[in-house]
């Protein structure tokens, strides 16, 4: 009785591999493990997939995409990752520091330091806004809004400190509080407004032309015939012949 079973058992799998073998569509599912792929088939892959480019979205809907909704809660809580893990925020600011202090030093009379005032100092500090709308990967308005805040800490400290350039310092000369006021109103709101542009802009040429991107990704690191495994693989070789 137990040897039937057996052979009945026995003729089970028979049919069985004989059904498996004829399909090639559930061949190697019966438990087996995969055969290790060999670097020509890796490879292959990701370059199929890279070489895949988006298709390209065209302008009016590219300009529709691009625009994002207010999430006020959300940004809030993003903004301290976004200050660790990107350079929206300290980039930014570490030029307005720098381009402070350089105003401070030397007046801003030569070119390279009235444009960094100009352009990082000065309400609205469009330059610094515009880099971390730019990079910051959401809550643009608010990285504008931090950095705007910045740019008019420094200009109402060089103000205070009599450090402006002989234009500015009239300016605020003639009512140092009220200039103070509007640094502190403005710079936030216009840094708002840029930074979203700017990250609208970054989305934007991201939807209209995705052949750079593809292309970036297609552009893998090649290896090189006289590395350092060709090398080994060889020198290994060449003992084992010699032995």
């Amino acid at each position: 009785m137990a040897r039937a079973k057996r052979t009945e058992r026995a003729a089970a799998r028979r049919r069985y591999r004989a059904a498996t073998a004829s399909d090639p569509a559930i061949e190697g599912d019966a438990g087996e493990e995969p055969a290790p792929s060999t670097g020509r088939s890796t490879t292959s892959a990701p370059r199929q997939a890279a070489t895949t480019a988006p298709a390209r979205v065209g302008f009016v809907d590219a300009f529709k995409l691009s625009i994002r909704p207010l999430h006020v809660r959300p940004d809030l809580a993003a903004l301290p990752w976004i200050a660790r893990h990107s350079h929206a925020l300290w980039l930014p600011i570490l030029i307005t520091i720098v381009s402070t202090l350089a105003t401070a030093v030397t007046g801003a009379t030569d070119l390279v330091t009235g444009l960094l005032f100009t352009y990082f100092v000065v309400f609205p500090a469009i330059g610094g806004v515009f880099v971390g709308g730019f990079l910051a990967p959401r809550a643009s308005w608010l990285v504008g809004i931090v950095i705007g805040l910045v740019s008019a800490v420094c200009y109402v400290a060089l103000g205070y400190a009599g450090k402006l350039p002989a234009g500015f310092a009239e300016q605020f000369n003639l009512n140092q509080a009220g200039s103070a006021v509007s640094a502190f109103i403005y710079s936030p709101i216009m840094g708002a407004f840029f930074a979203s542009g700017a990250a609208w802009y970054r989305r934007f040429l991201k939807l209209s032309s995705p052949n750079r991107t593809a292309r970036r990704a297609s552009q893998s690191p090649k290896q090189r015939p006289g590395d350092g495994r060709t090398r080994g693989g060889g020198s290994s070789q060449k003992a084992g012949v010699k032995r």
